[in-house]
């Protein structure tokens, strides 16, 4: 039997939806029968784009979705993408994993990941639904990828979406993001993140949130006790100049 014959038995965890996002994701959802098939989203770095955008990824594959357009989370193909394997979805990104098993980041997603996203696009579906490509950060791809991904972007295949998440959006060519529908995902606000990561756990979660300017993904990365020893170490040494040697 073929991983895509073979369903999980039981629901892996899906992507989390970060509570600051649940309008946004009923809002684009709310209007799916006629959501652009290229969205980009754009925001600052570490306050959950790429959860938002896996989430309307999800329920874009999701075969029985809530009458809110959200995925319901039990059918079959919600199954494969809570455990990564659904077929009729990719994920671009920095990340990759070697022939030994060891993940890398590297600097660029390169053309290659993009013309193998293409394979994908021009495919029939496995399961009869749509195909969703997810692309973070969209910035990484480098000149090919991006010439690449115009090709697609230009003609587009039916019931086919591709989703970029970038902060810096900037740096992604004209032609790219003249052809996205682009959605501006908004920072949470002092309150909601403060309790959000005191309720993961994170000891004064203030003072981490605005160590991290405010981003609580990020916030919750720095929260991490050797991450907050070894800061303290260095300010305790910038606080005495005198001491530190120039050499």
């Amino acid at each position: 039997m073929s991983d895509v014959d073979a369903t999980p038995d039981a629901a892996a965890e899906p992507p989390m939806l970060l509570p600051w996002h649940a309008r946004e994701l009923r809002s684009i959802l709310g209007a799916r029968a006629s959501l652009p098939h290229a969205v980009l989203f754009v925001g600052a770095a570490g306050i959950g784009k790429r959860n938002l955008a896996m989430n309307v990824a999800q329920a874009l594959l999701c075969e029985t979705p809530r009458t809110d357009g959200t995925a319901c989370g039990a059918c079959a193909s919600c199954r494969y993408f809570a455990a990564g394997q659904h077929p009729d979805f990719r994920l671009l990104e920095r990340a990759t994993t070697d022939a030994e098993g060891e993940v890398k980041v590297r600097e660029q997603i390169p053309v290659d990941d993009v013309r193998e996203l293409r394979d994908l696009v021009e495919l029939t579906t496995h399961r009869g639904g749509n195909k969703v490509a997810l692309i973070d950060p969209a910035e990484a791809m480098n000149h090919a990828a991006a010439n690449a991904l115009l090709k697609t972007l230009e003609e587009p295949p039916p019931n086919t979406y591709l989703l970029l998440v970038s902060h810096q959006p900037g740096r992604l060519p004209a032609t790219i993001v003249s052809r996205c529908s682009r959605v501006v995902v908004p920072p949470p606000s002092r309150d909601a993140a403060v309790a959000w990561l005191a309720a993961h756990g994170v000891d004064a979660p203030a003072g981490v949130l605005a160590q991290a300017q405010g981003a609580p993904l990020a916030a919750l990365a720095l929260a991490d006790r050797d991450t907050q020893v070894e800061r303290g170490q260095w300010l305790g040494a910038l606080a005495r100049p005198r001491a530190l040697s120039p050499s």
